[in-house]
């Protein structure tokens, strides 16, 4: 897998719009894969939070299983330096613990009351966490401590046969400690990312490992 670190900068045109609108930023991602399918890239990407007080590039982490090309970002002036991009592998053994960051929009389908059938949002605090610790079931791990913070809705559109569609999801801010149950599960989910709406900036979990 290849991990990209892209400084963009916020005073260009085309990356603020792109910022408020995550499916044309997941566009101008996957453009620049020349050749290569959605399934093949499985692209995944997080927006980190910037100090809103300090003028400063906004940092893009970017998840690949294929290797990218960021130079024509570049050369059109939309990042303030080249790309540092880095190859790697999650090795994980039994029981080894990684601290964690994951961006996520946490949904889930009642089965009664007026939105029964429906899939919704996920706002109280102890479903979200318990959104997460059934993802790690499935995914391979479970959750030894976690935070979880709402950081509130993002806001999408696209134009589909002239009609402006909007779009928007719940975002939560997850971050901790788990431990790996099942290897292969883990790695699986690492690259394929976890939860819904990857094409809008969520599912990326970051991992560094505990020693």
């Amino acid at each position: 897998m290849y991990l990209s670190k892209l400084l963009l900068d916020p005073a260009k045109r085309q990356v603020r719009l792109e910022l408020a609108n995550r499916y044309e930023l997941h566009r101008t991602l996957l453009a620049q894969f020349e050749g290569q399918t959605r399934p093949e890239i499985k692209l995944l990407y997080r927006i980190e939070e910037a100090d809103q007080n300090i003028y400063q590039p906004i940092t893009l982490l970017v998840q690949s299983q294929v290797a990218p090309s960021w130079q024509a970002l570049f050369q059109r002036g939309l990042l303030v330096q080249p790309v540092e991009i880095k190859s790697f592998e999650v090795k994980p053994g039994l029981g080894s613990q990684y601290n964690f960051r994951l961006l996520a929009n946490p949904t889930i389908r009642r089965a009664s009351g007026s939105w029964a059938g429906k899939r919704v949002e996920i706002r109280d605090d102890e479903e979200q966490k318990a959104w997460l610790a059934r993802k790690g079931e499935g995914c391979g791990f479970k959750l030894l401590n976690m935070n979880a913070m709402d950081k509130g809705k993002i806001s999408s559109q696209k134009t589909e046969n002239g009609q402006k569609h909007i779009m928007q999801h719940q975002a939560v801010l997850f971050e901790g400690l788990l431990q790996v149950a099942n290897p292969e599960m883990f790695i699986q989910a690492v690259m394929q990312g976890i939860g819904s709406a990857k094409g809008f900036g969520f599912g990326l979990l970051s991992l560094a490992k505990r020693s």
